[in-house]
Parts: structure tokens; sequence; C-alpha cells
């Protein structure tokens, strides 16, 4: 069972002691006291499902109260935070397991264990608002005790990345911005745009700075809806963990830990992984199947990159390569999903020339809303990323 830090409560209040900012990152996503939507009930519908429990929900944590923006059961959707649990659990950045609340000295004569709803099991996972404070969870809970292992405890948080991403892609658009904005760096112009095709997507895509190095993914899982959408999130997730790696072995040590479960759902993931040295323009990058990326000189065509192996997940041992190119001034890197070589009608000379287009737009995501909407088909999700390194400019000193 994880235990809270102790230093993290105000044991009068029960609050953090960033609760300001904390309040502020709930209130800029504009989820509390919204209704119900299909994106979050899926997700707790399922939990529900595949734990067995009699409620699962989304709980957003406000000043004094508890809100539930999603809830599989019959909970209450609003009741007063002082006793809820879902309120010890953003305290922490882990996953907090209560498997027989009876037996628990927090939590044995909390009236929620007490009375009405009578918890004695709980699990929740704490979500994110803007600027990475804990704003709620994904919590399930039961009447009965019940033993929770490491593996549960992996799928629970799966399906939180999950809810996560439902949370970022809906501040984004309450922002007014599906764009996702990257990490400074000097020198370098890093846009994407994401348009999903439904509620839940199986494509991702995801940037950070590691020890001064900006690591990128673009991927794509098989399919749409929850499955594909919760392996997006296991990848985005191992891909993270194994920062230390170059892109091949953070492919082999992700596509390892996924064969299990992409052979239990018939699905794959194809996934473009780089790293770039900002200070020398190298990538190095890998491709696992994916086969879309295009490099752009300045002022030359896009030259397609290839493959180095099949998608994750497919075969037990299977290996990558790691390659590299050398970015200059003016050169970009542009990453497209399929989706976007659907709405081009699957024609890899005019999926170029549309890249190209696409690499000096202002507006990534105004030129894949156009191109959806003059298409004559595509139903995919679509997503591009582009690297671009800045031209020189010279001064007139420099004349």
């Amino acid at each position: 069972m994880n235990e809270p830090s102790p230093n993290l409560f105000n044991e009068s209040a029960g609050s953090a002691h960033n609760e300001t900012e904390r309040l502020k990152s709930l209130a800029e996503t504009a989820l509390l006291d919204t209704p119900p939507e299909e994106g979050f009930d899926r997700i707790t519908r399922l939990a529900q499902k595949l734990f067995g429990v009699s409620s699962a929900s989304v709980s957003l944590i406000a000043e004094d109260r508890q809100f539930l923006k999603s809830v599989a059961g019959t909970l209450d959707v609003n009741s007063p935070r002082k006793a809820s649990f879902c309120t010890h659990t953003i305290m922490t950045p882990d996953t907090l397991v209560v498997e027989d609340a009876g037996e628990d000295d927090r939590f044995s004569s909390n009236p929620y264990v007490l009375g009405i709803p009578n918890i004695r099991f709980y699990a929740g996972q704490p979500l994110q608002g803007p600027g990475g404070h804990n704003i709620g969870t994904l919590c399930i809970s039961d009447q009965q005790p019940r033993t929770f292992n490491g593996e549960q405890e992996k799928v629970l948080r799966d399906l939180a990345a999950v809810v996560q991403r439902e949370i970022n892609v809906r501040t984004d658009l309450q922002n007014g911005a599906r764009i996702q904005h990257a990490p400074s760096l000097p020198g370098y112009r890093v846009t994407a745009a994401f348009r999903p095709a439904g509620e839940l997507s199986g494509d991702f895509y995801d940037w950070d700075l590691v020890q001064g190095r900006f690591r990128f993914t673009l991927a794509d899982v098989m399919g749409k809806g929850t499955g594909p959408a919760i392996l997006a999130a296991t990848v985005r997730a191992g891909l993270r963990a194994n920062a230390n790696l170059d892109p091949a072995g953070a492919f082999a040590a992700v596509s390892t830990e996924l064969t299990c479960n992409l052979e239990r759902t018939d699905s794959f993931v194809t996934a473009f992984h780089g790293d770039l040295d900002p200070d020398t323009g190298t990538v190095s990058y890998s491709d696992a199947g994916h086969g879309l990326a295009h490099y752009l000189p300045a002022g030359g065509r896009p030259i397609r990159l290839p493959t180095s192996s099949g998608p994750l997940g497919i075969f037990p041992g299977m290996q990558w390569h790691t390659e590299s190119l050398t970015l200059g001034p003016g050169d970009a890197l542009m990453i497209p999903s399929d989706g976007v070589l659907e709405l081009v009608n699957d024609d890899l000379e005019e999926l170029a020339h549309v890249l190209a287009q696409l690499s000096s737009a202002d507006d990534p995501r105004d030129f894949i809303d156009r191109l959806s909407s003059e298409a004559v088909t595509g139903a995919d999700d679509t997503t591009v990323l582009i690297l671009r390194r800045n031209e020189l400019t010279v001064g007139l000193d420099g004349l």
C-alpha cells in the first residue's frame, strides 16, 4: 500500500502547499461543473468493467468539494472535499492504493467508510492540469476489501494516461489552440498539428528536453477507440522512461513490454523517434515501420527517410537501427501520420508536395484543417510534427 509523504499535507485543511497554483490550473481546464462527456465516460466504464468494482470515476478536486466529471456507478457527483480519498491522492505523484479502508488508520474513521457509499477498497491515479499540478484523479472503489497487484496498478496508470490526454485536448481547445507548445529551443521552430478522427485517438506526438537534447516522437497505433488510445499512452510512457537509450534501444525496450498486449489486441504500432543535438543540428532517429518522415533541405525537394525495421510489438526480439542526419540552416524534418497520406489518396508524390507547403505554413493546424475539408477521403487520425532549423541571418555589420 502506498503511503503519501506526510510533509505534503496541511493537516488542518488537507491542502497542498501550492494550492493557489493548483486551483488556478484546475480552472484553466474549464472542466469543473461541466456535463458528462463520452470521451471520459468510456474510460470510467472500461475501468469499472476491467477491475470488477462498483464504481470508477474521474474526480476533480476543487477548493472545498470533489466534483465527478465522469462516474460509472452510483457515487454523488458533488461531495465534500474533506472526506474525499482523492484529496489524499493528489498530494502524491504515485498511485494511491487502499486495500482495506477499515483497517487503514488514515481512513478507518472516514464517513465514506463508516457510511454510504461504504468504501473499503480504493485505488486512484493523479491527473494533471496545465503546469503539471495535480487537479484530480482517475479512481476505482468497491465495498469489499481486495488486493491490488503491480500489473493492475499499471493498467490503472495506462487508463489514467488516456484520461490525461482527454484533459489536455480539451484544455487546448478551450484555449483556442490544438498545437502543443514545444520546450524553448533556440535556433529552431518546432510545431505540430493534431486532428483526431474521434473521441479517442491512436495517434500521438510527444517531445521533451532531456539533458539539453530534444527528444521527439510521432506514433500511430492501428485502429481507433479505447484500445489503441491505451496502447498509445503506454508507448509514450515507455519511450519517456527509456530516454537514456538511443532511439533504436528505446524502441527495443518498449516493444518487449508491448508484445503481449499487442498480441491480445491484434494490433501494432508504427513510430518515428528522434533525438536532436541543438548545437550541431544532428538528428539521431529510428523508424519503426512508419516510413513517412521526410527530410526537406533548404531550397530543395523533400526526401523520404527509410524505415529501419518493422512496427513495434510484432515479433519478440526485433531490432531497430539508429540513423542520423544533420539539419543545416533552413532545413526541416517533417513527420506525418498515415492520416495525412490518406488525405492525398495514398499518393507519396503528392504527400511530398503537401509537406513542402506545410513546412512553411504559419499555422499547421489551419493547413491540415483546410486539407481535410478538401479531401475526397480521409477518416483517420491526422497528425504532423515539424522540426525546422532557422535560417542564418546576417546583420548590416556582417556585410
